[in-house]
């Protein structure tokens, strides 16, 4: 966690409330003692906590992961939160698909209130377009440890992508996902979130990673299609 925000305790809650056996990394860079006392009050046992300055996001994700043993690993922002029992139907699955290295679902999109504003369109069972559109919702997908260790984590240098890239790289490895159209997830979409920022920087990862598995010209629309498509999102949290 970067910074506080008032859907961080609304994000304990949610895992709070998950019937399954947890084990936690709390990584929080923002300074602001409201994080401690959220994570104090919320009624989660914390593995491992960390409240002081990181690298940035893909280094406290890569951090909590080594600090920590579970067979199946996932990450939740603090403005984000999961839906009832979410965990326990993704473990489910993976458990009656022992084949299965990835499973994940969908996402709805929540405003600033907590209100539903849409459903996560870019969804989409896993296929090649996963090389030019990333068609996971992060949130809403959950990575067996074996397959991530097999392509080296994630790539803690990047600070937009760091999602994509790593369904890349699993994909291409071998990684056999699992869709369901079950709802794991909620997502708040705002100016002030990485879903809806539309910067140089994120626009470049994008173009950077698509170019590498699809060439320039695919890098040009992809990368103009993100710009658009979060520009309409924002706008309906306007």
């Amino acid at each position: 966690m970067g910074a506080w925000h008032d859907f961080i305790p609304h994000a304990f809650n949610s895992l709070a409330a998950q019937d399954v056996d947890l084990e936690l990394a709390l990584l929080d860079a923002s300074g602001d003692p409201r994080v401690a006392e959220a994570a104090n009050s919320c009624g989660l046992d914390f593995a491992y906590r960390r409240h002081g300055p990181d690298e940035g996001q893909a280094a406290a994700i890569d951090e909590g992961w080594r600090r920590t043993e579970g067979s199946v690993v996932f990450w939740l922002n603090g403005d984000d939160r999961l839906t009832p029992n979410a965990l326990a139907n993704a473990r489910a699955l993976l458990d009656s698909n022992p084949d299965v290295d990835v499973v994940y679902g969908h996402s709805d999109f929540i405003d600033a209130h907590g209100h539903h504003i849409g459903r996560h369109d870019q969804i989409s069972d896993i296929s090649d377009i996963l090389y030019r559109s990333n068609i996971i919702s992060q949130p809403s997908c959950f990575v067996r440890r074996s397959a991530l260790d097999a392509v080296h984590g994630i790539n803690s240098k990047l600070h937009y992508v760091m999602d994509w890239d790593l369904w890349v790289r699993l994909y291409s490895n071998g990684s056999k996902f699992l869709h369901t159209n079950q709802t794991y997830s909620e997502v708040y979409i705002g100016r002030d979130t990485k879903t809806g920022a539309v910067s140089p920087k994120r626009l470049a990862e994008v173009f950077n990673l698509v170019r590498r598995h699809s060439g320039y010209w695919s890098a040009l629309k992809s990368t103009a299609s993100l710009a658009a498509h979060t520009l309409q999102s924002r706008r309906r949290t306007a």
